[in-house]
């Protein structure tokens, strides 16, 4: 949630542990999403295709986590 915060402009307000939310149930416009997406993969090094423009933060860190487990093989 720190990169919502940071790099999307996220009131800590509006920070949830809830997986299932997404992030337009937490209010972050277009460019606030792409900002995230872009940070994620910039972060990470993960691609983030159109198929994940609406993924939980569940699924996000799913992913994330996936992929990081997989490079360290």
């Amino acid at each position: 949630m720190e990169i919502l915060v940071v790099k999307a402009g996220l009131p800590r307000s509006a920070v949830t542990a809830d997986p299932s939310a997404t992030l337009s149930d937490v209010d972050l416009d277009s460019l606030a999403q792409l900002q995230v997406k872009a940070e994620i993969e910039d972060r990470y090094g993960i691609e983030l295709d159109d198929e994940h423009a609406n993924a939980t933060f569940g699924e996000l860190v799913t992913l994330v986590n996936e992929e990081l487990s997989e490079r360290a093989r």
